[in-house]
């Protein structure tokens, strides 16, 4: 069963992408340019958002796109969906492993917590 790409590292690794084609480089060559190097599938990964970058590694990466690291950044409006009220508690379930009766207490606790007045 395929993994649900989270929308930021989707973003991040379009961005990626964009600025490595704009200097012409391959992904072997990005994945070089790194150290610890990374593989040209590691960098496709990256780029498809199906692997998370550490924090170091997106240091590097912009420095050898010659972009600034702010520029690999995805734009809030690309980065963040909210997730579906299924989608919480789905991941919930998964995380916790909650039964069935707890799992909607939390969930119904939560609900109401997000439509009360935010001081």
């Amino acid at each position: 069963m395929p993994t649900k790409i989270e929308p930021f590292y989707k973003a991040l690794g379009s961005n990626i992408q964009e600025a490595r084609e704009r200097r012409k480089m391959t992904q072997s060559r990005l994945g070089l340019a790194l150290t610890p190097s990374s593989t040209r599938a590691s960098i496709a990964n990256i780029e498809n958002g199906k692997q998370r970058v550490l924090v170091h590694t997106l240091v590097q990466m912009a420095e050898s796109l010659d972009v600034k690291i702010q520029d690999l950044l995805p734009a809030n409006s690309q980065a963040v969906a909210a997730p579906s009220p299924k989608d919480v508690e789905r991941e919930l379930k998964r995380k916790l492993n909650l039964a069935a009766p707890q799992l909607k207490k939390l969930t119904a606790r939560l609900a109401t917590t997000n439509h009360g007045d935010h001081a």
